[in-house]
C-alpha cells in the first residue's frame, strides 16, 4: 500500500514541477518533429534517475556530497545517455540535444533525483520512484500538449489562444496536482 501511495506521489510531484513551467512550452512546441523525439527524453529521465539514485544508495561516500553532486551529475548523465542513445541505438538519426543546461528536461533531472533520494529506501523503491516520476511527467506533457492543440480548435477567444491558455491550464493543473500530492504525502507519513 505504501509503495502504491509513493508511486502516485512521485507521479503527481513531477507533474507539478512540469506544470509549473520548467520548459514546458519548449517541450510542447516541438510537436512537428517525429514522435520519437517527443517521447525518448522520458526514458532518459527514468534511466538517469534510476542509475544515479542506485549509485547514491549503494555508495555511502556519495551520500555525504549528495546535494553538491545532484545538479552536475544529472546534467552530465542526461547528456551522456542522450549521446549514447543516438550513437549506438538510434544510429543515423539526428540528435536533437534536448538535455542542455537551459532546457526544461535538464531542470527535471535534478528534481527527480532529489525526490528519489529523499523517499527511496531500497533499490526497488528507486526503480518504482524513477518510473513513476517519468510516467507522471509524460502524462503531464501529454495533457499540456493536448490542451495546446485543442486551444486552436475550440472556440476560445483569440487573445487567449496559444501561450495564455497554456499558462492558465498549467496553473490549474498545478493546483490540482499539488493538492493531490499533499494528500498522498500525508498518507505516507
Amino acid at each position: 500500500m505504501e509503495s502504491l501511495a509513493l508511486c502516485f506521489f512521485a507521479a503527481l510531484t513531477l507533474n507539478l514541477l512540469l506544470c509549473f513551467g520548467l520548459g514546458t512550452r519548449e517541450m510542447v512546441s516541438r510537436e512537428r518533429e517525429p514522435a520519437l523525439y517527443n517521447y525518448y527524453p522520458w526514458g532518459v529521465l527514468f534511466l538517469v534517475t534510476a542509475v544515479l539514485a542506485l549509485f547514491f544508495l549503494h555508495i555511502p561516500f556519495l551520500r555525504l556530497f549528495e546535494y553538491l553532486l545532484i545538479f552536475p551529475l544529472t546534467i552530465l548523465g542526461g547528456l551522456g545517455a542522450e549521446h549514447l542513445l543516438f550513437t549506438f541505438v538510434l544510429r543515423g538519426r539526428e540528435n536533437p540535444r534536448v538535455f542542455k543546461i537551459v532546457s526544461g528536461y535538464s531542470a527535471l533531472l535534478p528534481a527527480s533525483l532529489y525526490l528519489t533520494l529523499n523517499f527511496a529506501v531500497t533499490s526497488a523503491d528507486v526503480l518504482l520512484l524513477a518510473f513513476s516520476l517519468s510516467a507522471g511527467g509524460l502524462a503531464a506533457f501529454l495533457a499540456i500538449k493536448e490542451i495546446q492543440k485543442r486551444s486552436f480548435l475550440e472556440s476560445i477567444p483569440y487573445g487567449l489562444r496559444g501561450a495564455p491558455i497554456l499558462l492558465i491550464s498549467m496553473g490549474l493543473l498545478s493546483l490540482i496536482l499539488s493538492s493531490a500530492a499533499v494528500l498522498i504525502l500525508r498518507i505516507l507519513r
